[in-house]
């Protein structure tokens, strides 16, 4: 990359630069030709590509936007929270749910239970 002002950055700069980091990634996302497209845990090894896991790319992304809005930046200005990079994240969650046969659902939240736990009974006095 060149040496651009985080102003004069845009989506497509942030998008360059996670394909450029899909290469030193180690997430085995199976391909659709693979026998073992679709399962969490293969049994033997396959000559599939090593990419950077969606987990650690939402994530970084989600830490430089925020570094961003923290240094001065505008939101609408961000080039980390930009349309083509939030679809882009989807993208490589959805392929690698399929290819790997992990669910991404959100996860329902628990609510905290209603009732109190027992209280202790006193200690009887026998007499």
């Amino acid at each position: 990359m060149s040496t651009l002002s985080f102003a004069q950055r845009s989506g497509a700069h942030v998008l360059e630069f996670l394909r450029y980091l899909d290469q030193f990634g180690k997430t085995k996302v199976h391909t659709q030709l693979c026998p073992f497209f679709g399962h969490p845990n293969p049994p033997a090894p396959c000559p599939c590509p090593l990419r950077q896991a969606w987990g650690s790319l939402d994530a970084l992304i989600g830490r430089l936007r925020a570094a961003y809005e923290e240094n001065g930046g505008k939101p609408e200005t961000n080039p980390f929270g930009a349309r083509a990079v939030r679809l882009y994240l989807r993208e490589v969650r959805d392929s690698q749910s399929k290819a790997r046969g992990i669910s991404y659902e959100k996860k329902k939240r628990k609510r905290p239970s209603q009732h109190q736990p027992p209280q202790p009974s006193p200690p009887s006095n026998p007499i």
